[in-house]
């Protein structure tokens, strides 16, 4: 059976209240798995390291709400990714293998799904477009890059979709943090952010009915970006990519802001009219 990592109580109580400011609810934990540390340059998602280009305060926030994190992988197989709802392709150079594309084609048609992280290097886009092949949507990272370096050089499009609208809020029109992106074709997706020109955040669904896929052309689970204190840090990158994970195993989906208002004024109403009630019988 495999080693998987979640929260102990001390530090989910701590966990908690540190990211209760962050969102809206919480949706039905998940499990994720990455690539390991040898294959990945930002290091496994498992056991994240702290350096500024790694993944821990990402880790941190998984973990707070309850998700599972596994080891993570050299190779992927089917035995591999059994129980788990989101690979996280981070920072890697790996280019697939025939039977891994086979591996992960079947994987999201089953229902899994996936971030994809490139950078300005050549060789992460490379592999990221070999996951994206895999899929069937083509080699969507053009080899263009450019954009600004700063903590909101990114901007949410005013588009729905699972990383724009979920359980940690409505980031619509809302900046991110960002550096040198590399741009990404949205044939075939729906672009949801932009850094200048360059499009830097794409949603895929390549099958009716299976996963979806985020790919973004900044390692946006970097902490550079998620963790408070480092330079380009944002609070919107960690809730846009815990939006796009709970979206997996989110079966309500969140409300515009006026209607949640809505709702919450008809609750409050009825909870009214109900004292009333009380207070006549009473009477």
């Amino acid at each position: 059976m495999a080693t998987m990592k979640k929260l102990s109580m001390a530090t989910a109580g701590a966990a908690f209240i540190a990211l209760g400011t962050l969102g809206m609810g919480q949706a039905e934990a998940g499990t994720l798995r990455s690539w390991n540390s040898a294959t990945q340059r930002g290091g496994d998602l498992f056991n994240a390291g702290n350096d500024t280009l790694q993944y821990s305060a990402f880790e941190s926030a998984l973990l707070g709400r309850s998700h599972t994190i596994l080891p993570g992988l050299s190779t992927l197989t089917e035995a591999g990714l059994a129980g788990v709802d989101v690979f996280f392709h981070g920072t890697s150079s790996r280019i697939l293998t025939p039977a891994e594309s086979t591996v992960l084609r079947n994987f999201v048609i089953g229902g899994g799904s996936l971030i994809i992280e490139a950078n300005s290097d050549p060789s992460e886009q490379a592999s990221g477009n070999s996951l994206l092949a895999a899929l069937g949507l083509g080699s969507p990272y053009t080899g263009i890059v450019g954009g600004e370096q700063t903590s909101t050089a990114g901007t949410f499009l005013n588009v729905t979709s699972a990383t724009t609208v979920g359980p940690l809020g409505d980031l619509r029109g809302l900046n991110f943090g960002s550096s040198l992106v590399a741009d990404i074709n949205p044939t075939g997706g729906t672009l949801i952010g932009t850094n200048d020109a360059i499009r830097a955040m794409v949603e895929f669904m390549p099958f009716s009915g299976g996963g979806k896929v985020l790919a973004v052309g900044d390692p946006y689970g970097f902490n550079l970006f998620q963790r408070p204190g480092d330079s380009s840090f944002n609070p919107n990158n960690q809730k846009a990519y815990l939006n796009f994970i709970e979206s997996q195993k989110s079966s309500t989906p969140v409300p515009e802001p006026s209607s949640g208002l809505s709702v919450l004024a008809f609750a409050a109403l009825s909870a009214g009219s109900v004292l009333k009630g009380k207070q006549k019988q009473k009477a």
